[in-house]
């Protein structure tokens, strides 16, 4: 009776599971190039600067004293690193864990701390109640109260119930524990850790390329475990004694770049979660874009975001003025907003300005600190500033009326009569002696901030 069935030379598996999302993988997520990069861009902007802080009264009228109080609180408890702590924790695991600290300070009751739990210190599942979150599962629903428990020490096993804490959470994200914003992000970087390993591959195959053994004749047990160990150590490091009986046919077989293919396709997946302004694009196509469109959706998403963490740690301070007697009083925070509109309304009256010759270089130069130029080099800076300066028609972009009627106060210069008229004819002859050079490099610098 002869032996049936085939023998198969294999080596591990050739599919992709993506990996279970816990608390500890997203810890290594969040430090992965690809989203930490996303999440470093975007914080830089929400955060611009420490915000501004002061109180008011139910008619919106600010007192002075109060204020001075709130930012001296703020300060020593740390406030603007605490909100963005709380945004970082908020995008990668949903919820962020604050628990202040109290005292009378000065004959006033007042808050002396303001502590940051780690959101990965509440993985563990306390064995009772509801969880929300399966990234922090130490939050839980217990009836009608929400507990906190969080691990101690190093093991993660032990977890103490905290009871003084406050739960920041973006508004629309269920409750209490919310729900990461880069939740749909980690399972692309488990794709992306995936075609990675075999970019990786496809480099040690450099020297080593795909090889398919062909055995003739009877497969040994020997021979079984000559092709095992092929298979398992095959590369560009390595050499074997081919056995008698084993060739190597040329199939006809060429390394692909879809690894590659992939690798891009999934990076550029994370990059457009992060850019609210893909909803103008459709199949390559923009749907009524400009650039000025563009950046109005992203100020807005900018905005949007500032106004709900300012909103969550505004409610901290509720209970301090309150304790103090301050019941119709309210603390408010408020970042910088990105300016879209300005943005767009100084680059293109600086463009039109160039192009028709009505701006001197002092006048450019003053408004473009109104602009985001992030690809001004010193450089250029330098040459404007080696730039003879040339009287011009307008006072300034920024003075008291909007650049389009600065604009049109230059132009109804040349129509005034006499010695207005004669004047202008005069600017207007000396404008010219702008040298090439000079419109060269504004015109570097306008087309750097688009």
């Amino acid at each position: 009776m002869k032996p049936e069935g085939e023998v198969r030379l294999t080596i591990g598996d050739s599919g992709y599971t993506p990996p279970f999302v816990t608390a500890e993988r997203v810890a290594g997520y969040l430090q992965n190039i690809h989203l930490a990069d996303e999440i470093n861009n975007f914080a830089i902007q929400i955060f611009p600067g420490a915000p501004e802080i002061w109180v008011e009264d139910g008619n919106e009228d600010r007192d002075i004293d109060l204020t001075e109080w709130m930012r001296e609180t703020a300060k020593r408890v740390k406030l603007y690193p605490a909100m963005q702590i709380a945004l970082r924790e908020t995008l990668g695991y949903g919820c962020s864990v604050k628990s202040p600290g109290y005292a009378r300070i000065n004959g006033k009751f007042d808050m002396t701390e303001l502590r940051n739990l780690p959101a990965e210190t509440f993985a563990v599942y306390p064995g009772h109640g509801t969880t929300t979150n399966s990234l922090m599962p130490g939050i839980v629903v217990n009836g009608d109260d929400t507990e906190v428990w969080q691990t101690e020490g190093l093991d993660f096993v032990k977890s103490t119930q905290i009871r003084n804490f406050t739960l920041i959470t973006e508004p629309t994200a269920p409750k209490p524990a919310g729900r990461a914003y880069c939740l749909p992000c980690y399972a692309v970087l488990g794709a992306i850790n995936h075609a990675n390993k075999a970019a990786d591959q496809q480099v040690a195959r450099v020297g080593a390329p795909l090889i398919f053994p062909q055995v003739s004749g009877a497969i040994t047990p020997d021979l079984k475990a000559w092709g095992d160990a092929f298979l398992k150590k095959w590369g560009k490091n390595t050499g074997f004694v081919i056995p008698p009986g084993i060739t190597f046919p040329d199939v006809k077989l060429k390394e692909s770049d879809s690894a590659e293919k992939r690798l891009s396709m999934l990076i550029e997946w994370i990059k457009s979660y992060f850019n609210p302004t893909t909803v103008m694009k459709q199949a390559g196509t923009t749907i009524g874009g400009t650039d000025s469109g563009a950046a109005e959706i992203w100020a807005n998403f900018i905005a949007g975001t500032q106004a709900w963490l300012e909103s969550a740690f505004e409610e901290l301070f509720k209970p301090l003025l309150a304790a103090n007697g301050y019941e119709d009083r309210y603390v408010r925070i408020r970042f910088k907003r990105p300016s879209a509109k300005r943005m767009e309304e100084v680059r293109e009256q600086l463009k039109i300005g160039i192009a028709a010759g009505k701006l001197t270089t002092l006048e450019i130069r003053r408004n473009l600190t109104e602009l985001d130029l992030d690809d001004t080099t010193p450089e250029l800076i330098a040459e404007l500033d080696a730039m003879p300066e040339v009287p011009g028609l307008v006072p300034s972009l920024g003075g008291a009326g909007t650049p389009n009627e600065d604009l049109l106060a230059a132009e109804n210069v040349q129509e005034e009569t006499g010695a207005e008229e004669k004047a202008a004819r005069e600017l207007e002859r000396k404008l010219k002696m702008i040298d090439d050079r000079a419109s060269a490099a504004l015109k570097k610098i306008i087309g750097a901030s688009k």
